[in-house]
């Protein structure tokens, strides 16, 4: 029953992370380092779907904000074609009073060459006649000159508006801008967290699991040590099998004098082998040897703040990938291959713990391989210390 539990774990992409056997110099957790593990991929999961959620309501912010200022850009076009329509009226209201004003002046005071307005003005009979009559000329001229004025403020006052509504439409629409780029901004960014969420939501339901798991396996308390204080009978494995079928055709070790540094996988489906990573990492390189292998280097590190770099060699193609590039145990790497120095389609994996070109001991190629060849004489045996790999060659498993 334990192993099924186990094999189910695996087959869900788990990261197990357990205590090595006394010879290899495993690094303990306790059941509480499992649970803060749980705990944070918990909050990574809420966080990115409170980001997805904020970034969906501020595109509806932004979006219904657009829309008022397109109506009022609507708007304040109907204003300004009524104010132009008022400035044109006003022009011909003003062109019309100047013409009888000047009509006024000009016929009363000349017309075929007799003096109309002072026949006008002091051909009365009466004085009271005579003070109408010159009133009824000044009213009217005093009139039309008002008028006048009025229409030209009104003219003014528009032409005023007029600037002020073209500023305000060049601002909104500078604005409308604004918004649009950062809709696209926001939908980029909800894009990309929803394409992290599938792997979150994995991660967690992968780490459940394994909280269930040791749970069953009677740790309670978070300072129980896994593997001493509770789940003592489960496997060495701190990462899963590369491949989903496929069978060892070499182990780590010393060939012909040197150190093998990697163990050999090989599968029954040959380049068409997909290739995934082990856990969740970061890709650090993505490279091809001296002799052509393609290869890609992957950092990972345990619960427990222990490095590892796995080499993944001879890859016939690679996936979609780049450096710097988040992976987790469904990530495809590539697929097998037999480029560069090999003889016949196979994978071969390293798995050290250290940081390579970054840790002090593996700052160098050389001091790469330095360190692996101490780690193995001690007692470590590279993939095998930390993959649940079977003890014979061509042994085929039929999951991760």
């Amino acid at each position: 029953m334990m192993k099924k539990i186990f094999k189910r774990s695996i087959e869900c992409f788990l990261i197990i992370y357990l205590v090595l056997p006394l010879g290899v110099n495993a690094e303990v957790i306790t059941y509480g380092q499992v649970l803060d593990d749980l705990t944070k991929a918990e909050a990574e999961l809420k966080q990115n779907q409170q980001s997805i959620s904020s970034g969906k309501n501020q595109i509806n912010v932004d979006n219904a904000t657009i829309k008022s200022l397109i109506q009022e850009i609507e708007e304040m076009s109907i204003e300004t074609d009524k104010l132009k329509e008022e400035i044109a009226d006003a022009n011909t209201e003003i062109d019309k009073k100047k013409e009888q004003t000047k009509s006024i002046i000009s016929y009363l005071q000349m017309s075929g060459g007799e003096n109309l307005y002072l026949e006008y003005v002091f051909g009365t009979e009466t004085i009271t006649d005579l003070v109408y009559r010159l009133a009824v000329v000044e009213q009217i001229t005093e009139y039309n000159e008002k008028v006048v004025k009025d229409l030209e403020k009104l003219i003014s006052s528009n032409e005023t508006k007029k600037k002020e509504l073209a500023d305000k439409e060049t601002k909104y629409q500078a604005k409308i801008t604004n918004l649009k780029s950062e809709i696209n901004k926001l939908h980029s960014q909800i894009s990309a967290l929803g394409d992290l969420s599938p792997g979150l939501e994995q991660e967690v339901k992968t780490k459940q699991e394994l909280v269930n798991y040791y749970k069953q396996q009677g740790c309670k308390n978070r300072g129980d040590r896994i593997g001493i204080d509770c789940a003592t009978t489960t496997s060495n494995a701190y990462f899963t099998r590369p491949i989903q079928t496929g069978y060892v055709t070499s182990f780590t070790g010393y060939r012909w004098g040197s150190l093998h540094r990697g163990i050999d996988l090989g599968s029954s489906l040959g380049r068409n082998t997909p290739l995934y990573s082990i856990g969740f990492g970061v890709i650090t390189s993505i490279w091809q040897d001296g002799s052509g292998a393609k290869c890609v280097n992957v950092e990972y590190k345990t619960t427990s703040g222990t490095y590892y770099t796995a080499i993944y060699g001879h890859l016939s193609r690679y996936g979609n990938i780049y450096t710097g590039m988040k992976v987790t145990p469904d990530t495809v790497l590539g697929y097998m291959g037999d480029t560069g120095y090999a003889f016949g389609v196979h994978l071969h994996l390293e798995v050290w713990p250290c940081r390579l070109y970054a840790d002090s001991n593996c700052r160098t190629w050389n001091d790469y391989t330095n360190f692996a060849r101490a780690k193995f004489n001690s007692g470590y045996k590279g993939a095998e210390s930390v993959i649940n790999f079977p003890s014979r060659a061509y042994q085929t498993w039929y999951t991760k």
